[in-house]
């Protein structure tokens, strides 16, 4: 088994494949994926930072926050603004009908949206960076299983 952050993150990157279809199934599990112009628009998933506090009341358990991390990636044309947004409203709508991620987390809910434009690459991109904050809980001793 797999720790319960990896658990979520593969889940949202499943969720994500299934109704994202501005992307065409283009979601990587991973921040370090190299975009080529044919791979566009694509969508990234990574965890970002995590808190955590020990609850004491029953078996002693983490209670977590993860940033999970929706990295959106598209052509920079004249209309990219639009494109990132319609993709972001697919994204946050799959994310908000699977709230508990399947039953591993007790919430998954957008923290903060954040567009931007790079003309860096060969091909101009425009991005949106979609951050949730998963909060879920794990026996201290069981990072493996969802409470």
């Amino acid at each position: 088994m797999a720790h319960v952050r990896q658990q979520i993150r593969e889940r949202i990157v499943s969720v994500l494949n299934s109704n994202v279809t501005l992307v065409s199934n283009r979601v990587y599990g991973t921040r370090v994926y190299s975009l080529t112009d044919a791979d566009l628009p694509a969508i990234t998933v990574y965890a970002g930072s995590e808190a955590s506090a020990l609850q004491t009341i029953g078996v002693k358990t983490s209670a977590r926050v993860v940033s999970i991390e929706v990295d959106a990636y598209v052509r920079a044309t004249t209309n990219f603004d639009n494109d990132v947004d319609a993709i972001a409203v697919q994204i946050e709508e799959a994310i908000a009908n699977d709230f508990s991620v399947n039953g591993l987390a007790k919430s998954a809910v957008l923290s903060s949206t954040d567009i931007n434009f790079s003309g860096e690459a060969e091909q101009p991109i425009g991005s949106a960076k979609l951050t949730f904050d998963v909060r879920y809980d794990t026996a201290i001793d069981d990072v493996e299983t969802a409470r």
